[in-house]
């Protein structure tokens, strides 16, 4: 076999095209069942037609009130795949840009010293536990942008980069915060990581007394900072990075809208990917799993002075305990560390010393990208299928759906039907849905919640699950007369769905699987 295409054909490409495989095939429908899946399209589409909006285009309750589309890259980047090939090239890029992330994380885990079949088992486990929240959705890559600065971290403090080569971040964290807000959580690694060796640093200067060598801490693992120029350097780094949040198009307005997010409460409390962790629910207890793993690992480099780095995902893991949302984060951090803490593991060492092929070497020299190569050809010729228009399973269109399981797509054409010239109550979570499939009719609600406000939620949750004879008096209130319901089975019946359905001020037009379309009786 010539060279070159030994370097293509490596453990990389092979898995690779397997995470493609499961992502495309796992996410058919799966990556659109978040509400925000659908009306990001849509501000991206209002975006490339009109330029940026600062009120909201979307409900007639909020009219004119100030809202900007903060997540505008990802929104930009989703409509023109969507333009180009539907949902499917939405699918596509999904899959291949999270297959890619994790062959990365494998690649290095592999010269590591850990036998591709192994580090598939770490490296792939790593990815099933954060999958829970996959969505085609710009937070998607903020899981890319944390991978990115955990790797440039654990380079510069294994000496394979200079502070000089962490410049690069700042560049990349404006394009992170144009495109979702959790470039915050990378600022915030950077800066523990800086904080840490800077710590060391001045611990190891106090040991020796004075000048600019360092004297290593017990087990040799000090700080890769060896001189206050590069200590200054890397402050500088920080800063810079903390800047980033201001480079965007609507300024102050940016920080405002995080600073809402953040700061909601009934977000926390109401909406589940913001609770804190729980045992009772399956993301809870793979996120724990890998936390265990991971701890299991870092055990291993005992007695020995802990890197810096490899605290990070114990940072990460805690904030997962306040809101599983930062589970993936914590996931796709442990997962980098782990790379370049199981070398020095007594597991590691066991399986050496036992002759297993499970435990190598670390290469010395990088792995080639000509995996990238692969993956990008494979990802370009089923894009153009795409384009095409043929319709096949898996590389062709027609293959992502959304599911009637989640989204009530059966009343499409009846809700488009219904609300010729009538104004629509629609369930918050099937905002998108109307927003997508019903194009020009304003919607009561939707789940982007700055722009709503606590009270605003709180009286909403309020009506839908506790008190829905009030709803008549938001039907005068708001001048709806047709109401687009969530239809949920079984114990989760919405209380306000069953209201609706016993009333005999409302008249049922549609019933689905998801959802039910009411009109309010002549």
């Amino acid at each position: 076999m010539p060279a070159w295409c030994r370097r293509l054909l490596r453990p990389e490409a092979g898995f690779f095209l397997l995470c493609w495989l499961g992502l495309m095939w796992v996410f058919q429908s799966r990556a659109f069942n978040d509400p925000g899946a659908l009306w990001h399209v849509k501000v991206g589409e209002l975006i490339l037609d009109h330029g940026f909006m600062t009120t909201d285009p979307f409900t007639y309750t909020f009219a004119g009130r100030t809202w900007i589309p903060q997540q505008w890259g990802g929104e930009v980047a989703m409509a023109v795949a969507h333009r180009a090939a539907g949902l499917d090239a939405m699918l596509l890029g999904f899959a291949a840009g999270v297959a890619g992330l994790f062959t990365w994380i494998f690649s290095r885990t592999v010269r590591s010293g850990v036998h591709p079949a192994l580090a598939g088992l770490f490296v792939g486990g790593a990815g099933v536990v954060a999958a829970f929240h996959f969505y085609t959705r710009p937070h998607m890559f903020t899981i890319l942008g944390m991978a990115v600065t955990a790797t440039a971290i654990v380079d510069f403090e294994r000496g394979r980069a200079s502070a000089w080569r962490l410049w690069w971040l700042i560049p990349f964290n404006v394009l992170w915060t144009n495109i979702h807000g959790g470039v915050l959580g990378g600022v915030l690694t950077l800066g523990l990581a800086v904080a840490g060796w800077g710590i060391l640093f001045l611990v190891s200067r106090d040991r020796q007394g004075a000048g600019d060598a360092e004297v290593p801490l017990p087990g040799g693992r000090g700080s890769p900072i060896k001189s206050w120029r590069t200590a200054l350097l890397l402050v500088a780094v920080v800063a810079a990075c903390g800047l980033t949040p201001f480079v965007n198009p609507f300024g102050m307005e940016m920080l405002r809208t995080w600073q809402k997010i953040v700061g909601s409460d009934a977000m926390k409390e109401l909406v589940s990917e913001h609770q804190p962790l729980s045992l009772a629910l399956t993301p809870g207890r793979v996120v724990v799993g890998f936390a265990a793993f991971y701890l299991f690992a870092l055990l291993g480099t005992l007695p020995k002075w802990p890197r810096v780095s490899w605290l990070l995902p114990l940072v990460w893991f805690a904030l997962s305990l306040k809101g599983i949302r930062q589970g993936p984060l914590f996931v796709v951090v442990g997962a980098v560390m782990l790379a370049d803490l199981w070398p020095h593991t007594v597991w590691h060492r066991l399986l050496k010393k036992h002759g297993d092929s499970l435990a190598r070497d670390p290469e010395e020299s990088p792995r080639s990208w000509g995996w990238a190569a692969v993956a990008a050809a494979f990802t370009l010729v089923v894009f153009a299928i795409q384009l095409t228009g043929i319709v096949a399973p898996v590389v062709g269109r027609g293959w992502a759906k959304l599911s009637p399981q989640y989204i009530p797509v059966e009343l499409a054409d009846d809700l488009r039907t219904a609300t010729a010239g009538r104004r629509l109550f629609n369930d918050a979570n099937l905002g998108g849905f109307v927003i997508y499939h019903a194009p020009g009719v304003p919607v009561f609600m939707d789940d982007r919640f700055e722009l709503y406000g606590d009270p605003w939620i709180r009286e909403y949750v309020a009506v839908v699950y506790d008190h829905p004879e009030r709803f008549d008096g938001w039907a005068d209130e708001y001048q709806f007369d047709v109401a687009l319901v969530a239809n949920l089975p079984g114990e989760d019946r919405l209380p306000l769905e069953k209201y609706l359905s016993e009333s005999p001020r409302w008249v049922v037009l549609s019933r689905c699987e998801r959802g039910v379309l009411f009109r309010r009786a002549e």
